[in-house]
């Protein structure tokens, strides 16, 4: 269960879609929701005489439209929910701000955009988001951002079907506990996958491959065994590729996923580097939204 969430706003009407997840899931665990904003300096200097200078006045400008579009949106939010909101203005760099505030407040999970604007903003907060997951200190729901994808029908259930990405490793178990955290006992259909190392595919002579019967029998069919409940249907799968991302988000439209969960510190070194590049390749690409799960989190 989680106690309080945080959600990140850059003051844009596409951030703001993190909210259509947020509330729901405040609701359903009775949670405090923290609306953040953090304030920086513009990065686009003004040549004044052959050299570059900043006008604080455009600043303070900007900081000020951009703090009475996140009140309107927490205006718009406390009208749509009786949980308590509390919003809180920051200036300085926006991932550690982030990272800061989480940690200070004991948020359980983290819910942003991937994609708030466009052009270079939208670079800027791409970056925002791939500093956040360098230094995680909770759960990151990530929700598509753009444009034609559409968020959750009011009253519906957010993730009636969650594909979580397993590599064998203990931590890598920490996205099923995620998972289970936030859903709670609403039901839920569960795929547990597993994605072979390309060298078992080089290998790999016919499919099913004894690799794979070998996968499932031994580690994916009794963790989805423990997993189990009367409101939770668990089913496993195995696939191989070299492209561990496109995979999985192969397999997430394959089962209509209303979420893709994964622990980006199930491994390290350079392993936990590939694993890094496939939660990228997930933010990046998938339709749905993608829930993150660093080492060491817990629902609190």
């Amino acid at each position: 269960m989680y106690s309080d969430i945080l959600v990140p706003l850059d003051g844009s009407p596409l951030s703001a879609r993190a909210l259509a997840y947020a509330i729901p899931v405040a609701e359903q665990h009775n949670a405090r929701l923290h609306l953040l904003h953090v304030a920086a300096p513009s990065t686009q200097p003004f040549v004044h005489i052959a050299r570059p200078t900043r006008d604080p006045s455009v600043d303070e400008a900007w900081l000020a439209e951009d703090r009475k579009a996140v009140e309107r949106i927490a205006k718009r939010a406390r009208k749509q929910t009786a949980v308590s909101i509390e919003l809180e203005f920051r200036s300085g760099r926006a991932a550690a701000e982030i990272a800061a505030y989480a940690r200070e407040n004991r948020i359980g999970l983290i819910v942003m955009c991937t994609h708030g604007k466009g052009g270079f903003e939208r670079l800027w907060l791409g970056s925002v988001t791939d500093a956040v997951l360098r230094d995680l200190p909770a759960p990151l729901l990530l929700v598509r951002g753009a444009r034609g994808v559409s968020a959750p029908e009011p009253g519906a259930a957010l993730f009636p079907r969650v594909l979580v990405a397993l590599d064998g490793s203990p931590n890598a178990e920490r996205a099923l506990d995620a998972v289970a955290a936030l859903v709670g006992q609403t039901p839920v259909s569960l795929t547990l996958l597993s994605v072979l190392n390309p060298v078992m595919a080089m290998g790999a002579k016919s499919f099913p491959s004894p690799a794979e019967r070998d996968l499932c029998a031994e580690y994916l069919e009794p963790l989805a065994q423990r997993h189990r409940t009367p409101a939770r249907s668990v089913e496993v799968e195995t696939a191989v590729t070299a492209n561990v991302g496109r995979g999985i988000v192969a397999h997430a439209a394959k089962h209509d996923a209303s979420l893709i969960a994964l622990a980006t510190q199930g491994l390290s070194g350079v392993q936990r580097a590939v694993v890094g590049s496939v939660a990228d390749k997930l933010i990046r690409t998938a339709p749905m939204p993608v829930l993150v799960v660093p080492s060491g989190a817990a629902s609190n």
